[in-house]
């Protein structure tokens, strides 16, 4: 089948050494991360085993059938090159041809396989159709430096659980007038993405850390648009001011009413009473509606006694609903079991928790069951004959 095909190229060519195919043109180089941004930049480094992926746009992109004597044919595609600070020509394998308009390709880094240095700079590129014909755009890319950390500058007051904490970045090569990624990543913790205040300067970042993220040691990340990112290890350790040590009374109600509760903070040391505001305070709970997903169920009626008690009221009926509720059934209240953790962020920006362990557990009026000491729910054996919960 393929005799044919062979006969007629050979024939092509016998006719004329001179034959060319179309002559291309080159509109613009894309970088898929940054589609506005023109000409577009590349990273010289990263870009995993391929090297960064780049879109190549124009027209009359000719490929041709090669190799068709072979048991492989293979098309002999248009060959790239760019033309800078130094002179590289793409391996036929980084080129991909889509359509006559569009060719795909993969642009190696001092990281890839094989590697390839590529200095910063302006690059032209060039596009040679496999039977003549070629096209060149000047200033079409330009290669960049990937970024680098040196430090992070801590808040001068330390981080705050109610506002945001100032942040600044140092390093090298950023990108002014754009938003880098900037992530906090903790190996026992989902990611935390913050928002770019400001990209200062190619050396200075602003942002911020924002309100209420976990405790815990975080590497930073920053990403710039382009592609290319930098970690800095374990650049952040975010701590909030400490509550002392609390404790819930009583320490359960029925699944059927909400219970009122009055929680004691015994602070010592450098830690806290209550400031004298209205505290948050959170039961982390699952809902009836929700037996599977653990939230965190603001407590109601919060009140302010003394630096060293507050009380609230517990909806262990109403759950996120107002009160009062009009099923006596409760449906939309906390599931029935526990104990449940109590967190408590008080208005000086403080925090504390009542934990698990020494929590606060829903009992359900139609459990036989009894509260020991510990504060765990012991349900009574089930009826003879009866399956055990």
């Amino acid at each position: 089948m393929r005799l044919p095909v062979a006969a007629a190229l050979l024939a092509l060519v016998a006719c004329s050494r001179t034959t060319e195919g179309p002559t291309p043109r080159l509109v613009g180089v894309i970088n898929p991360r940054t589609r506005n941004v023109t000409p577009p930049l590349v990273c010289n480094a990263q870009g995993g085993e391929r090297g960064w992926r780049m879109e190549v746009s124009g027209e009359a992109f000719a490929p041709m059938p090669g190799d068709v004597l072979s048991d492989a044919p293979m098309a002999a595609l248009p060959e790239v090159t760019l033309r800078g600070p130094t002179t590289l020509t793409l391996a036929r394998e980084r080129v991909a041809y889509v359509r006559p308009e569009l060719l795909l390709v993969d642009l190696p880094t001092r990281d890839t396989t094989p590697p390839a240095e590529l200095p910063e700079g302006s690059y032209s590129v060039e596009v040679t159709n496999p039977l003549g014909g070629t096209a060149s755009l000047a200033d079409a890319l330009v290669v960049v430096a990937p970024p680098t950390l040196t430090r992070v500058v801590q808040p001068p007051g330390g981080y705050s659980f109610l506002e945001p904490s100032p942040l600044v970045i140092e390093g090298t090569h950023f990108r002014t007038n754009t938003f880098p990624v900037i992530t906090l990543r903790r190996t026992d913790g989902p990611q935390q993405t913050l928002f770019v205040t400001a990209v200062v300067s190619s050396t200075r970042i602003e942002t911020e850390v924002p309100p209420g993220t976990p405790e815990g040691r975080y590497d930073l990340v920053v990403t710039n648009p382009e592609g290319c990112a930098a970690t800095l290890p374990q650049a952040l350790d975010i701590t909030y001011p400490k509550l002392g040590t609390l404790t819930v009374e009583p320490r359960s109600g029925s699944a059927l009413t909400n219970q009122p509760i009055t929680l004691t903070n015994a602070p010592t040391g450098s830690q806290l009473g209550f400031s004298g505001g209205v505290p948050r305070l959170f039961l982390v709970a699952t809902l009836k509606k929700d037996p599977f997903f653990e939230q965190e169920i603001p407590l109601r009626d919060v009140t302010f006694v003394s630096p060293t008690q507050v009380t609230a009221v517990v909806p262990t009926c109403t759950g996120f609903e107002e009160p009062p509720a009009t099923d006596p059934k409760c449906p939309d209240g906390i599931r029935f079991g526990g104990p449940y953790a109590i967190k408590v962020v008080d208005t000086n920006g403080a925090v504390g928790e009542v934990p698990a362990s020494a929590g606060f557990t829903v009992v359900s009026d139609e459990a036989e069951g009894l509260m020991p000491e510990g504060g765990a729910l012991e349900l009574a054996p089930p009826p003879h004959g009866a399956p055990a919960p």
